[in-house]
């Protein structure tokens, strides 16, 4: 019975007050609707992040040059990463199963009466398949052809369309890098951009040919290291960093002189994701909405603004006074010697008048405390 009463009352008052229920189910639903979107779109960067990790490899690892210290300083200098590092790494692993030696600058390329700037990369035969790459016309070259420094070249995705040509006819044609012909034998799938920079504008040549044919260096860019299964990544880690300190001869209690780092690394520093970061941002306002929505509305719907008379104040002088009965829907006290005890509407204030000589001519008294109300 008292159920049903409930319900009855309440009825009875939402049709007394339709319009202000309307609001008030307005601010609801778009406070709850914010909070719906802010949790699907949170859900949805994280689910594009991790097909961004699961399309680069989630097992790599990724190592860069570092800086050298002597004797506690750093020096302006980067350590370089050498095919000695890479050679250490391949006769000392048991928690990685490949290492890809990469060795990279940005050239001229001229293909036919076209000309670009993109960056050759000197790598071995195992970068497509440890970068997760297909290739979708031609193939990729082979160990043995590394070996000889054959002049072979293996467009990224995007590159055919730099020149503005179709994939599958490039192959076999005769592409210039740095003045020297290359036969392009192969073209690569397209992935977009990861990191810093976009793998698809690439140009890939045997690594023994970038050493002793194009570039004539020994320093790698990095190195890739890819690790057994993602259990093994922590102890591969720790395996990578064992080689190289003892590799590099850093004494016990020196800061290494290289980095190593994964994929979500990579990403998490990229200008990819800074759009979900600003979405990220916007979370705050929309919790807001779910707070304060209905308050809005209703407060729209009654024209009362937000009261302060209820707020307390501590003794202040006149100024501030003033301030606070003007923010209690009173006019402001006079600028005499007040001052205010409480502001609000349930007591009065309370001043004390200061003493005043008499009119008699001499001496002062004080005079009683007397209770009035501001008005």
């Amino acid at each position: 019975m008292l159920l049903g009463e409930i319900i009855q009352v309440a009825l009875q008052a939402i049709r007394a007050n339709k319009l202000r229920s309307l609001l008030t189910m307005l601010g609801i639903i778009i406070g709850v609707g914010a909070v719906i979107t802010m949790v699907a779109l949170g859900s949805g960067a994280q689910k594009s992040v991790q097909d961004r990790i699961e399309a680069m490899g989630p097992t790599l690892l990724t190592l860069f040059p570092g800086q050298s210290f002597r004797g506690g300083i750093a020096f302006n200098q980067r350590v370089s990463l050498t095919m000695d590092d890479d050679t250490a790494l391949v006769n000392n692993r048991r928690y990685v199963s490949e290492v890809v030696p990469e060795l990279s600058s940005n050239m001229q390329v001229q293909y036919v009466n076209q000309n670009i700037n993109t960056t050759v990369l000197g790598t071995t035969s195992n970068y497509a398949d440890v970068h997760k790459y297909t290739v979708t016309a031609g193939r990729m070259f082979t160990t043995g052809e590394d070996e000889a420094r054959r002049r072979y070249a293996v467009l990224g995705g995007s590159v055919p369309d730099m020149f503005q040509a179709n994939p599958a006819a490039m192959i076999g044609q005769e592409i210039q890098i740095r003045g020297i012909p290359f036969e392009i034998i192969g073209v690569l799938s397209q992935k977009g951009s990861q990191g810093f920079n976009n793998p698809d504008e690439q140009i890939l040549i045997p690594l023994q040919t970038a050493r002793f044919r194009v570039l004539g260096t020994n320093r790698l860019r990095t190195i890739v290291v890819q690790a057994r299964d993602v259990q093994s990544m922590t102890l591969g880690m720790i395996e990578i960093e064992r080689v190289l300190r003892r590799q590099h001869k850093i004494r016990p209690g020196m800061d290494n002189d290289f980095q190593i780092r994964n994929q979500s690394d990579i990403l998490s520093t990229s200008s990819w994701s800074r759009p979900w970061c600003s979405a990220s941002r916007a979370a705050p306002s929309a919790s807001s909405w779910a707070r304060r929505g209905p308050w809005y509305c209703r407060r729209w719907r009654t024209g009362i603004p937000r009261s302060r008379s209820s707020r307390s104040c501590s003794p202040s002088s006149s100024a501030r006074s003033s301030d606070c009965s003007s923010a209690s829907g009173r006019p402001a006290a006079p600028r005499a010697s007040t001052r205010s005890w409480r502001c609000g509407t349930s007591s009065a204030p309370i001043r004390r008048v200061r003493q005043i000589q008499d009119r008699g001519g001499g001496a002062r008294r004080p005079l009683p405390l007397v209770s009035s109300r501001l008005s």
